[in-house]
């Protein structure tokens, strides 16, 4: 067994599956809501600036949030449920593939860390002492740390109890906020100092606990499930991932309108499909995060801009819609509907019916938001006509396309 073909192997066949899944994540609706966001972050953001009063603890939140960042730092193995028995007498020879998998992850962590702290680069030079200097120099020093954190994290694991390994995290969180604190205020010397430190803490313990401690590959195996399930997951707010195992929650406030729909066979998928928005884990959260992030963005508009809240009502209406086409697929792995005396277009009229009142719901209260702002009355109407334009068209024309690919 070579380690080093087997990690480019089972990363290769993860990127192959990842991509696809991206591909039709674009296809619906993801590359719309990437757009959309970059484009309102270019607007407000100048706006969120002078908006964002003087006594706000910039120092603090930045501090809290890469400190997070840094603690959490997952390590990427792409084992299975097989390793558990094919590779656990190799585990002596893993070494290259372990060192592949911390490299890997260093990286991508690393280049999210280096993202984020580029995009709140215009606040750390508005509100923190650093200069430009400061901040390049701040992006490599967190960066180098987290590798710290990824290695660290990588002998955690090895711990026999979760406790501990919990205990360690919490530990190494309190590390992370002081040394975050002195270097995001560029405190050179005391930074230094906390991470000669974090270096000794490394050799002179964890690399004892690394020898001392086995692989937990029942550990390690959960945990990449997990995170394959996160990604399909999200995958799923998109496009239609067979890999997810929807929760089902019971919602009697929300499911008891449904119980009252006649039994008529034309009322079948209205019956199917309703009960389905109203007990999914996903559609109902969906529909309300992203009710809740418009709200805010509308909220949150500059006066000057009151046109942009058209777009962000647009923007979110389109969104919710491609995201609630999904939910026509959600019965295709049982046998049932398949088999009922229905035909297929009762089916899509009831998708239809379905996505295109939730739009209109949403609609309203985008409209009801704009209402309560400070701008003038006239922009919540024609938010409102946007909102049910958008609707409707999305409803009677763009899930056709849908049903069809």
């Amino acid at each position: 067994m070579n380690p080093v073909e087997l990690w480019r192997e089972r990363s290769r066949n993860y990127w192959n599956e990842a991509i696809r899944y991206i591909r039709l994540m674009a296809n619906g609706g993801l590359a719309i809501a990437v757009y959309g966001t970059l484009l309102m972050i270019g607007f407000y953001y100048q706006s969120f600036l002078e908006w964002l009063p003087a006594g706000f603890p910039v120092l603090l939140v930045l501090t809290i949030l890469f400190a997070f960042l840094l603690t959490r730092s997952p390590v990427r193995t792409f084992v299975k449920e097989g390793d558990l028995v094919f590779l656990l007498p190799f585990e002596g020879q893993m070494g290259p593939y372990i060192r592949k998998a911390i490299v890997y992850s260093w990286l991508w962590q690393g280049a999210i860390l280096f993202l984020i702290l580029f995009l709140l680069a215009p606040l750390y030079l508005d509100r923190l002492p650093g200069e430009l200097t400061a901040l390049v120099v701040t992006m490599a020093v967190l960066v180098a740390a987290q590798l710290w954190n990824i290695v660290a994290e990588w002998t955690e694991i090895r711990q026999q109890f979760s406790a501990a390994h919990s205990r360690h995290r919490w530990l190494r969180f309190v590390v992370n906020v002081v040394f975050v604190y002195f270097l995001l205020q560029t405190a050179w010397w005391f930074a230094a100092v906390i991470a000669l430190i974090m270096l000794a803490v490394m050799v002179l313990y964890y690399r004892p606990m690394h020898y001392n401690h086995p692989l937990k590959w029942e550990t390690l195996i959960a945990r990449e499930q997990q995170r394959l399930h996160s990604f399909y997951r999200l995958a799923n707010a998109f496009t239609d991932v067979r890999h997810v195992k929807s929760t089902v929650h019971r919602r009697r406030w929300l499911a008891a309108p449904f119980e009252r729909i006649r039994h008529q066979k034309a009322n079948t998928y209205i019956y199917l499909y309703g009960k389905t928005f109203a007990r999914s884990g996903d559609y109902l959260g969906i529909c309300i995060r992203l009710a809740v992030v418009g709200a805010l963005l509308i909220y949150a508009a500059p006066a000057a801009w009151d046109w942009m809240v058209l777009v962000v009502v647009g923007l979110f209406i389109y969104m919710t819609g491609a995201q609630m086409a999904t939910i026509y697929n959600h019965h295709d792995v049982l046998l049932w509907p398949s088999i009922y005396p229905v035909p297929d277009m009762s089916r899509r009229r009831a998708v239809k019916s379905m996505v295109r009142w939730v739009l209109l719901v949403q609609t309203f209260w985008f409209a009801v938001i704009t209402a309560l702002t400070s701008v003038p009355m006239i922009m919540a109407a024609l938010a409102l006509l946007v909102g049910v334009a958008i609707s409707l068209y999305y409803s009677e024309f763009q899930l056709n396309k849908y049903f069809d690919a």
